[in-house]
């Protein structure tokens, strides 16, 4: 960061008026009084900071507008800890990246356009390995995310974003990384429309459903599904994203197709999604399916259903 300040605390005085804040990758926070230090006349807002320079849009993508709604208030004047707790992430299995991580080719087209790199929001969601834009592997930095001087701010630079050996993915991996990669995207870069947890679990019912995995009566094949699904994927890219199943009953596919109602990362969300083959804008604002009421659509599902126990058994 570029400022007339000899210590770096002095740049948090400027900009948020106090030093008892700490930089925050994923959700910042204080970013009511960021606004009030910025220049008069200035037309950035709270809104253009949370949607367009945090991660926000992607973690918060699949709860309910109320609760993103206080996620955002807390982004504006609260404690950085209350988000991470609203979304799940300080109790999840999910382990966030250490790293700051950059894309080779991205750090030197920035160079060219801007004179300098910067870190790229889409580069830092845990579980995207690649950039979706030159479909090359993401490298970690030398910088943390966490730990260290949690009071100063690190830009990208050739110091801190070294490739020491190039990464290379098998064809079949990285095919499912990209995909994972383009549909993050989609999310972060795509203010949709909250929706209740009961929308995604009638979207994905109806997908169940059309696949098999589902009774009109709410019986899901949940061995059958579960092992679709590993087949899908493969034990070690579940693994890779931290979205592994057990091998006993349960889990979290287990969780999302059958309640729905709790806190999940959202990059699980997506890896149903693509398995289920619904694309991701069609997820959120297209409503999918059947009428319940008309008895020739029951009909239909449920010669579907009959003839894709057939095909998995």
């Amino acid at each position: 960061m570029r400022s007339g300040n000899i210590k770096e605390i002095h740049n948090f005085e400027d900009l948020f008026g106090t030093r008892n804040c700490i930089a925050t990758m994923e959700l910042p926070t204080q970013l009511d009084a960021l606004i009030e230090n910025m220049p008069v006349n200035s037309k950035y807002t709270v809104e253009y900071f949370v949607y367009k320079h945090t991660l926000f849009p992607f973690l918060a993508a699949f709860i309910p507008e109320e609760r993103a709604n206080k996620i955002i208030k807390t982004m504006r004047n609260g404690e950085g800890a209350v988000s991470y707790m609203s979304l799940g992430l300080v109790t999840s299995s999910v382990t966030l990246n250490r790293y700051f991580r950059f894309c080779p080719e991205c750090f030197k087209e920035d160079i060219e356009r801007f004179g300098e790199p910067y870190w790229h929001r889409s580069h830092q969601i845990t579980g995207v390995f690649v950039c979706a834009k030159h479909k090359i592997p993401l490298y970690n930095s030398t910088e943390l995310i966490r730990g260290g001087n949690r009071q100063r701010f690190i830009g990208a630079s050739h110091a801190n974003c070294i490739v020491e050996k190039e990464i290379s993915f098998p064809s079949d991996l990285m095919e499912k990384m990209l995909w994972l990669a383009e549909d993050a995207e989609i999310l972060l870069n795509n203010q949709i429309g909250f929706k209740e947890h009961d929308w995604f679990k009638n979207q994905f019912r109806v997908k169940l459903i059309e696949k098999g995995y589902a009774r009109m009566n709410n019986y899901i094949h949940q061995k059958k599904l579960k092992e679709d699904f590993i087949e899908f994927y493969d034990y070690e890219y579940l693994k890779l994203v931290q979205s592994s199943l057990p091998d006993k009953s349960g889990g979290w596919l287990s969780d999302m197709v059958r309640k729905n109602d709790r806190t999940t990362y959202a990059i699980r969300y997506l890896l149903l999604t693509r398995f289920l083959e619904i694309p991701v804008v069609e997820l959120f604002n297209t409503k999918l399916g059947f009428n319940d009421d008309n008895e020739s659509n029951i009909d239909a599902y449920q010669e579907l259903w009959d003839q894709r126990l057939i095909e998995l058994s």
